[in-house]
């Protein structure tokens, strides 16, 4: 156990008896020493990674999310909206991060800060911020580089979004405070549900206002759960089970639910807050949203059923739909027989005038 503390880069003893590092391929090793906190002994938990996170059309092939629900969530990053993923430990919630923040237009600055280093973005223009602990003789705050510290830092990189791992204390005021300011942002919380959740950012450590509480736009809560039937010889699975826009503190309109007797997502798209929020600023028409949403879920179920899984894969057709999405879709269209959607221009768009066009069909020759 002291070995591998060591090749962490940790250092391990009765006067420091928890080590919490990094060791091979990123795996995360915790350990506690002798009986100083664990009276029956050391113990010790290695929590794998893979070599690649899974990429968001992994998780749609994996049933976590649908392909219109991450369409949705496509469309709301490249609108600079912010997310905060919630759930259990062991959820998926730092996996769904991950996912979710490889939809970030590659064109975007990322500034990430974690406790330890477990996300892994293929975006060329990513910054990469680490905590660390106190290095000073029983544990003198002077050299400690703690989260809160660190989201400051990100501000003066002038970043499009900054994400962080998880939000426990205070760095999540500051977080909220880089919102107010035209930030997008996205985070993870430990929380069972939406209203725990806010009930944890406006207490202490955290102590959010209740106002700023909206500048989270959506909560996506995600949890490891019991399925209806197995699926993959598999009886549990990770499920996005609720996706909330958040109106207020106390107000939320559930945009996508997951059924747990059937496996399958019911949505009320139709009803969103925040895509006629994205209206109004842009200039587009709300039905002009929804349809875009189902184009890029097409582009989604294309990529699924191409086996493009990689994020780096996935983030070159984001980047080349950004460039030509008329020929992107297209492609995907075609290939998975989509009936492509074609606005026909009407009658007065051609140069035409209906009600002459009438009256001169009605004169007899």
């Amino acid at each position: 156990m002291v070995k591998l503390a060591h090749i962490g880069g940790k250092h391990v003893s009765t006067a420091f008896p928890i080590v919490d590092t990094m060791i091979y391929g990123k795996h995360r090793f915790v350990a506690t020493f002798k009986r100083e906190v664990t009276p029956k002994g050391s113990t010790f938990t290695i929590r794998k990674f893979r070599e690649k996170p899974l990429s968001i059309t992994e998780l749609v092939k994996s049933h976590t999310v649908t392909a219109k629900i991450a369409a949705y969530f496509w469309l709301l990053l490249e609108n600079r909206m912010s997310i905060i993923i919630i759930g259990g430990t062991g959820a998926g919630k730092t996996t769904l991060l991950n996912g979710l923040a490889s939809l970030i237009n590659p064109a975007m600055k990322i500034c990430t800060v974690e406790e330890i280093a477990e996300l892994n973005l293929s975006h060329e223009n990513w910054v990469q911020f680490v905590s660390r602990e106190s290095y000073g003789i029983g544990g003198a705050a002077s050299s400690a580089i703690p989260l809160f510290s660190l989201v400051k830092t990100t501000l003066r990189y002038r970043p499009d979004y900054i994400v962080v791992g998880e939000v426990r204390g205070e760095e999540a005021f500051v977080l909220f405070q880089a919102l107010a300011t035209g930030h997008g942002g996205m985070c993870t919380l430990h929380a069972e549900d939406v209203d725990y959740a806010i009930k944890r950012l406006t207490s202490p450590p955290m102590n959010v206002a209740e106002v700023y509480i909206p500048l989270m736009n959506v909560v996506v809560e995600v949890e490891r759960v019991h399925l209806p039937k197995p699926v993959s010889g598999a009886t549990f699975g990770r499920r996005v089970r609720e996706v909330s826009e958040i109106i207020s503190h106390k107000e939320f309109l559930k945009v996508f639910s997951w059924n747990p007797i059937t496996d399958e997502f019911s949505s009320r798209l139709e009803e969103s807050i925040l895509l006629r929020k994205i209206a109004l600023k842009t200039g587009k028409d709300f039905q002009d949203l929804l349809d875009e949403i189902d184009k890029r879920e097409v582009i989604i179920r294309w990529m699924v059923e191409k086996g493009i899984f990689q994020n780096e894969d996935v983030a070159k057709v984001i980047s080349q739909y950004y460039i030509s999405p008329d020929a992107i879709y297209n492609v995907a269209s075609m290939e998975l027989a989509v009936p492509i959607k074609i606005k026909l221009p009407t009658l007065v768009q051609m140069g035409e005038n209906p009600s002459t066009e009438k009256e001169e069909s009605q004169t007899p020759s």
